[in-house]
């Protein structure tokens, strides 16, 4: 779908968890006994925020993983210089 829209100025990537989250839709027997495991649907949020800023300028293609959001960004905007 980016290759195909691409042309179109149109950017898509696909925004993943990163796990199963806590979202209504898995059986209360099942979230009880994963608890633990499961994300917070939450995650998505900073991500999505980022998304539908304008930092996110020119970024088109990508597979980003919610939980590893961080790491993703820093690795994409490369190292950090410090001045003195």
């Amino acid at each position: 779908m980016a290759q195909d829209l691409a042309p179109f100025g149109i950017a898509v990537n696909i925004l993943l968890p990163g796990g199963a989250t806590e979202t209504g839709m898995i059986p209360e027997e099942v979230v009880n006994s994963l608890q633990a495991q499961l994300l917070s649907a939450d995650i998505m949020a900073e991500p999505i925020l980022f998304l539908c800023s304008d930092e996110s300028e020119g970024i088109h293609d990508e597979r980003i993983i919610a939980k590893d959001f961080a790491r993703w960004k820093t690795e994409r905007d490369g190292p950090s210089v410090a001045y003195l």
